[in-house]
């Protein structure tokens, strides 16, 4: 369960990277099938895998309306989401500052229905990963280091009804 918990929001990761990369309008369209997403569209924000599921990345997004009742969100910029249903989730934010510090800030707004902890076995010095398990949620908290030191870090929300 963590591993794919890990997979899915490393996945996100790659595709907010990749989505940030300039294209230029005549890129060729890039189609999927499953659970690939795809880009018919270099401008569009919203990315669909055939399948139901939409991602959206950009710049500064609004968090949307449907974003799974009780769970929390991070100081920074929404650069990417992905609603699966109202108790599945996932949001990538962009942090200034220091990001590890962002998320034990972060971590302080989960109400104490919540037992949150370390995920030492998926951290490592550029990624720290907590969980948050409470009101039938089960929330892994990755906080990234940007790519060079002075770039921003990033903080991924993946959330999952608990078992």
């Amino acid at each position: 369960m963590i591993l794919r918990k890990f997979i899915l929001g490393a996945s996100l990761v790659v595709v907010v990277g990749l989505t940030g990369c300039s294209q230029d309008s005549t890129s060729p369209e890039i189609t999927a099938s499953g659970n690939q997403f795809e880009v018919s569209n270099p401008d569009d924000p919203l990315l669909d895998d055939g399948s139901g599921n939409e991602l959206v990345v950009g710049s500064d997004l609004a968090l949307p309306s449907d974003w799974p009742a009780g769970v929390p969100t991070p100081t920074g910029t929404l650069i990417a989401v992905s609603i699966i249903d109202d108790r599945t989730a996932v949001a990538t934010w962009s942090v200034t500052g220091d990001v590890f510090e962002v998320q034990q800030d972060f971590l302080g707004e989960f109400n104490p229905s919540f037992e949150v902890g370390p995920l030492a076995d998926l951290s490592s010095a550029t990624i720290k990963v907590f969980g948050a398990i409470g009101n039938g949620f089960d929330i892994t908290i990755s906080a990234t280091l940007g790519e060079q030191s002075t770039a921003p870090g990033e903080i991924t929300l993946l959330v999952n009804p608990s078992i």
